[in-house]
């Protein structure tokens, strides 16, 4: 582990901000440029993992970082079915769970989320568990069905303005099978919204079919470095859908208003030497699982301009943008509603996953060697210029 990082200010970015838009956003009636706004810079200040050692900190396939109202982190292995709770310095503090069906036992835990009442829910390959957290370890509360045929999907659990549980998973539709949105009511209910049409889902993918036994079976087959459809999901039961080959965002909030995030018209990078070989791999890769002669698609002279989307704890936006193989830095631009009102950037080696952890001045990830061997990273921010 290595030293933590002690900020040596106290300045708060929410105060930041504010002071940003009563005197600074704009002079003599001028609109504020999209390059005036705040920079946030960030720090590794504390990794955890080891490749060799005491068994807490031999991760496997950390999915999920949060932290607790005490400063605590709690990650999720997957690998290892459980889940480990640190201290904000790092050291290793308890452990629960463990492979199993019965209640507290876990399978896959791969997600996790505080809820309105404070309990920490775990998502697994089929089901929830749901645990009430102590000094010194955790209490089994309930369980929860996944109400969707996505056995073993990662994707972030928030929780809408009425405190109900929503459920990222497939559905099948009268136009083709969807991701969508589970909203759990009191009694078993729940209402199914899906994210975008099949076709819009299915961006950055051709079809090939290849007779099996006596069967035609459809495959889907993706683009390497292509565009695709991209989701994200906040707190209070915003969420927000685009596709990565333009800087088009879809807010859907909660009251059912839509609004919409429109950045500049970016050209995404080139692509590298080594991303050029990885995509060729891949195609031959395809090639060879589907006895296909042709590829449906080749390999992409440019990446496409988003990276990603992902919403803090305060339900802003982040917007991610792809970085050129080689850059050692990663930056978002940040929007309060529709409102660009921060860009932020941080390591590249850092990456916030699947379901990311992210406040206005802290965000969790993981980080993988040369070896490949994976850890905890923790990354605080500061003002810049």
């Amino acid at each position: 582990m290595k030293e933590p990082f002690r900020p040596t200010g106290r300045i708060s970015v929410s105060l930041l901000l504010a002071l940003c838009f009563a005197v600074g956003c704009s002079e003599g009636g001028i609109e504020r440029s999209p390059n005036d706004v705040p920079i946030f810079h960030g720090v590794v200040d504390l990794e955890i993992g080891e490749i060799e050692g005491e068994d807490p900190y031999l991760l496997t396939r950390i999915e999920s970082i949060v932290e607790d109202a005490r400063g605590r982190l709690i990650v999720a292995d997957l690998q290892s079915h459980d889940v480990r709770i640190f201290g904000s310095e790092g050291d290793f503090l308890f452990r629960f769970g463990g492979q199993g069906e019965g209640p507290g036992e876990l399978t896959q835990p791969c997600c996790l989320a505080f809820g309105p009442d404070g309990a920490l829910w775990v998502r697994e390959a089929s089901r929830y568990s749901v645990f009430r957290l102590a000094g010194a370890g955790a209490e089994y509360d309930r369980g929860v069905r996944i109400a969707h045929g996505g056995v073993g999907m990662v994707a972030p659990v928030t929780f809408d303005t009425e405190g109900r549980l929503v459920d990222i998973g497939p559905v099948t539709t009268d136009d083709g099978p969807v991701v969508a949105r589970f909203h759990h009511a009191p009694g078993g209910a729940v209402d199914t919204v899906p994210l975008a049409d099949p076709e819009r889902q299915a961006t950055g993918s051709t079809t090939a079919e290849r007779v099996i036994g006596e069967s035609l079976v459809t495959f889907y087959v993706r683009q390497p470095f292509g565009p695709q459809w991209i989701h994200a999901h906040g707190p209070s039961g915003v969420w927000a859908e685009a596709v990565t080959s333009e800087y088009s965002v879809t807010l859907q909030h909660p009251d059912g208003t839509v609004s919409h995030v429109e950045g500049p018209q970016l050209t995404g990078p080139r692509l590298g030497p080594s991303e050029r070989e990885r995509a060729r791999a891949t195609i031959a890769r395809d090639l060879r699982r589907l006895g296909l002669r042709n590829h449906p698609s080749g390999v992409p002279d440019r990446k496409p301009p988003l990276a990603d989307i992902f919403f803090d704890r305060s339900g802003r936006l982040w917007v991610e943008k792809t970085s050129t193989e080689g850059d050692e830095v990663r930056e978002a631009d940040v929007y309060a509603e529709s409102a660009l009102v921060a860009r932020y950037r941080w390591p590249r080696r850092v990456s916030v996953g699947s379901v990311p952890w992210v406040a206005e001045s802290v965000l969790y990830g993981t980080t993988r060697d040369s070896l490949n061997v994976q850890r905890v990273a923790r990354v605080r921010f500061e003002p810049g210029s």
